[in-house]
């Protein structure tokens, strides 16, 4: 019997009462051609025998030993089980992904024993298979249960009579070949699956199909059953006290139940429980609790992240039926200052308090994304709230995200912005209007949307990414698709934000040469994903007037360690699009064209390509960030894409790489989504001609500084040489962005073909030092002086404590150090991370930095680092040999 009727779907997380979960190692998987999966979906794994006359007496095979048959996990997927056991090569390396592709035109069947043990009086079984991509059918002792639908919905099954006896059963999952889909350039009114798209072939990553268990499985003994649960939090309309409800449905069947909620704070002990009882035949309760005087939710920006865990009992269960994170706060986006009139809401308040919208757009942690383990997802979060970022905006070509990822969230401080599975086609990119897709998609945000209400790292739902036509970006009114979503958002999570798609326009892309047109109706923009140019970075992000910038971004290689694991060293160079190679791994965002024009075309191996390379990326998506922070509050939204890439490229708009460690840019936006910053803006970063050098620095505080702060300006050789210098005093309180003054240095000053710094330097009122920025420029018309820079010389010393390290680098010779990084220098394949504070200014002689290391999910044996610059030579730190504090 199966119990996957939309409304006797459970709507919450786990359930922990009686529960045999399934999950882990102990499942056998085998490829299946056509039908061919019936002679043995339910055969005995017993001796070795590859096919009989007669296909009902089914083919018995034995796991290990038997050919066809493979060791899998659940949740996973295909592709990475194939991998593990070595039927497929490692599909993250070279062109090896396109040898996994003909896995999605196969079914899969995957089997386990399951060994159940007396049932209880009274009692019932339910089979929960939480998510099967796409779909598959569910056999339980060789008999048909009934059939998954889709990616986002959990099927339930009935295990009744001889199924749910003790002993051992079969279970075996036959999921369905990967359907036709389309490609990022296609057309979405051909699409009829909610599901990520990236799979079928994106920017950032090849062709990869997706397919298995890819969440948990679980059978469930309970004399009462949860078929849905969903909780919402909120304050009291005074703000004093929060209130926690619970909704839930029952299965069919009980005979009276007594439902309990509690409230715990974390570390502390229960602040607030109720119960509630159901009578026999009613199939639906509402619990509610009064929480007096919680602490709030904030934002990290903010304050604390205060969590409550939320826990469900039924009956006499011992054990939480069903838990999970809560908080209390008033979260909602409203207008900007000035916001032209008809634009949509996107400023962030939270309890009242703006807050500044920086943050980054976030995809899948994986495109094999059934198979990512918590750790991973962890981690990305973890480096999202170092960076200070506010809101991550989870991209519709992806995931409508996890319970892990929405937990990770809401214990960092950091807003979600959540839109659904849809996403432009390049061709066409508006969602299809039939009246079946329609409803797949009402029946998959009905299950989706309460399983979230409790997060309060939650803030907005958005109908999906680029959705547009003929008309600019799609709203509820033009696409019955995002009215569908809507209505099931407005319905069952009354007052959550709502944005139809992003960009939400009325202009779609912030384009070169377009800076000027129609800039009022410049609200929420795209673009551009490129590198401008030496020149153009600057002049397009300072002209730029959205109230809402949502996606941008710079190209740049990827981190030493990944590049050499995932490119064969004969296939390293030429590392352009004439590389068969380096099309696979990241075609869009190869411009080593542009990369050598900036450097004079004086680029001669991988490792300078490689280093220029991300600089641009660092100093070019830097400058972005800032030219938008300095349009604050009108500019309230500020998103580069991306944080991480879903599968390793050699070249990528992403900050962080695939295995997980930051490159420069991301330290280089960390500074830019500082609370107090001193920031340079330039109209160019090259002299190349011009009459002069010209600088203005600008201020903001979003704490709040008092008047009398003082700012200094000037412009530097490399050798520390000041060449101009002025100094003001700011008579007024620093909040909102404000120019302080300008620097104008003329040309005939200058040294020829150097690199300078321009160096801003903010000191308090009281003269402690709030800032220091120091910014690359060129008196020649590229970056190339870089190239001839003399040596550096620097000491390093390292002291490790525990988890953490602290490395003090000392300049001791030569001009500055250009593009310090430390990273980490273990092997490719060595768990875990070390996450460094990172620094991407300039060393300048006769100063000192130390870095902060943490050691995340990593053992203490075989820790490196490794620190490398422009003009420093390499030094390897082995943390083996340092004597501990």
């Amino acid at each position: 019997m199966a119990l996957n009727d939309p409304a006797a779907s459970r709507l919450g997380e786990v359930l922990t009462g009686a529960v045999l979960d399934l999950g882990g190692p102990g499942w056998w998987l085998r490829e299946a051609l056509g039908e061919t999966w019936r002679w043995y979906v339910d055969a005995p794994l017993g001796p070795v025998r590859n096919s009989v006359p007669d296909p009902a007496a089914g083919v018995s095979v034995g796991p290990g030993a038997a050919p066809g048959w493979w060791p899998a996990t659940v949740p996973g997927t295909v592709v990475t089980d194939l991998w593990r056991c070595g039927e497929l090569s490692d599909p993250y390396r070279a062109r090896q992904s396109r040898d996994c592709e003909w896995t999605g035109t196969r079914s899969w069947v995957l089997r386990r024993q399951v060994d159940l043990a007396d049932l209880p009086s009274g009692c019932t079984r339910v089979l929960e298979v939480d998510g099967v991509d796409p779909q598959a059918e569910v056999l339980w002792d060789g008999e048909v249960l009934g059939r998954t639908q889709t990616l986002y919905r959990q099927a339930r099954f009935a295990l009744t009579g001889a199924a749910a006896a003790a002993g051992p059963h079969r279970l075996a999952l036959v999921i369905a070949p990967v359907p036709p889909g389309q490609p990022q350039v296609g057309r979405t009114e051909l699409v009829r699956r909610h599901a990520p798209r990236l799979n079928e072939g994106w920017d950032f990553s090849p062709r990869f199909p997706h397919q298995g268990a890819c969440k948990s499985v679980r059978v469930v003994t309970a004399r009462t059953h949860l078929a849905q649960v969903q909780v919402q939090a909120r304050l009291a309309p005074d703000g004093a006290d929060g209130l926690v409800t619970a909704a839930l449905r029952l299965d069919p069947g009980h005979r009276g139940t007594r439902v309990g909620l509690e409230v715990v704070a974390t570390g502390g002990g229960v602040v607030a429980s109720a119960a509630a009882d159901v009578v026999d035949g009613d199939d639906t309760a509402t619990v509610a609790v009064t929480v007096p005087e919680p602490r709030h939710w904030l934002p990290r920006r903010l304050g604390t992240p205060t969590t409550y865990r939320v826990r469900l009992r039924v009956d006499d269960d011992v054990e939480p039926r069903w838990e999970g994170l809560t908080g209390f706060r008033d979260a909602r986006l409203v207008h900007a200052p000035g916001a032209p009139a008809g634009s949509l809401p996107y400023r962030l308040e939270v309890d009242g308090r703006p807050v500044p919208g920086v943050g980054w757009n976030w995809a899948p942690v994986d495109a094999q994304h059934g198979a990512v383990p918590p750790a991973r997802v962890r981690h990305l979060v973890d480096l999202a709230a170092r960076s200070g970022a506010a809101v991550l905006r989870v991209w519709g070509g992806g995931l409508v995200e996890t319970e892990a990822f929405y937990e990770a969230c809401d214990e960092a401080g950091l807003l979600v912005w959540q839109e659904f599975s849809l996403s432009s086609s390049g061709l066409q990119s508006a969602p299809s209007t039939d009246a079946e897709y329609l409803e797949l998609l009402r029946r998959d945000a009905e299950e989706l949307v309460p399983r979230r209400t409790h997060h309060p790292s939650l803030l907005v739902w958005g109908g999906g990414n680029e959705l547009d036509d003929d008309g600019g970006p799609l709203t509820d009114d033009r696409s019955p698709a995002l009215a569908t979503l809507h209505e099931v958002v407005a319905r069952l999570d009354p007052g959550r934000s709502w944005l139809p798609t992003s960009p939400s326009g009325p202009v779609f892309h912030y384009r070169p040469g377009q800076g000027g047109a129609r800039p009022e109706d410049h609200h929420d923009v795209h673009g551009p994903w490129e590198h401008q140019g030496l020149r153009e970075q600057h002049r397009l992000y300072d002209s730029a007037t959205a109230l809402a910038h949502t996606e941008f971004g710079v190209e740049g290689m990827a981190n030493r360690r990944l590049l050499e694991h995932l490119v064969p060293p004969d296939d390293r160079w030429p590392a352009d699009r004439s590389n068969p190679v380096y099309r696979h791994l990241g075609d869009w965002w190869d411009n080593a064209p542009l990369v050598a024009r900036s450097f004079g075309d004086r680029l001669t191996d991988l490792e300078q390509l490689r280093r220029a390379s991300q600089l641009l990326q660092a100093t070019g998506l830097a400058y972005a960030v800032e030219a938008d922070r300095r349009r604050w509050p009108r500019c309230s939204l500020v998103l580069p894409w991306q944080l991480a890439e879903s599968y390793p490229n050699a070249w990528c708009t992403s900050s962080v790489d695939h295995r997980g460690d930051p490159k420069p840019a991301f330290h280089a936006v960390t500074r830019a989504f500082a609370a107090e910053r001193v920031t340079v803006q330039a109209p160019t970063s090259v002299l190349g001609g011009d009459p002069a050098l010209d600088a203005e620095l600008w201020l903001w505080s979003d704490v709040g500084r008092p008047a009398g702060s003082v700012v200094t300006a000037r412009l530097r050789t490399l050798a520390g040489d000041v060449l101009a210098e002025r100094r003001w005093t700011v008579g007024h309180a620093v909040g909102d962005p404000v120019p302080v003054g300008a620097l104008q240095v003329p040309a005939d000053g200058l040294p020829p073909d150097a690199m300078l710094l321009w160096e801003a330097l903010w000191e308090g009122p009281d003269g402690d030092l709030v800032d220091h920025e120091l910014v690359l420029t060129s008196t020649a018309s590229t970056w190339a002086p870089l190239l001839d820079l003399a040596p550096s010389a620097v000491e390093v010393t390292a002291v490790p404590h525990d988890d953490q390290v602290l490395v003090h680098v000392v300049h001791r010779g030569g001009p500055a150090v250009v593009g310090l990084t430390l990273t980490d220098d273990r092997p490719f394949e060595a768990p875990g991370w070390a996450v460094p504070s990172g620094d991407p200014r300039p060393l300048l002689p006769g100063t000192a930095r130390t870095y902060r290391v943490d050691w995340v999910d990593a053992p203490p044996e075989g820790r490196a680092l490794r620190l490398e610059s422009w003009n420093a030579p390499p030094v390897r730190i082995d943390l083996e040999r340092t004597p501990r504090t």
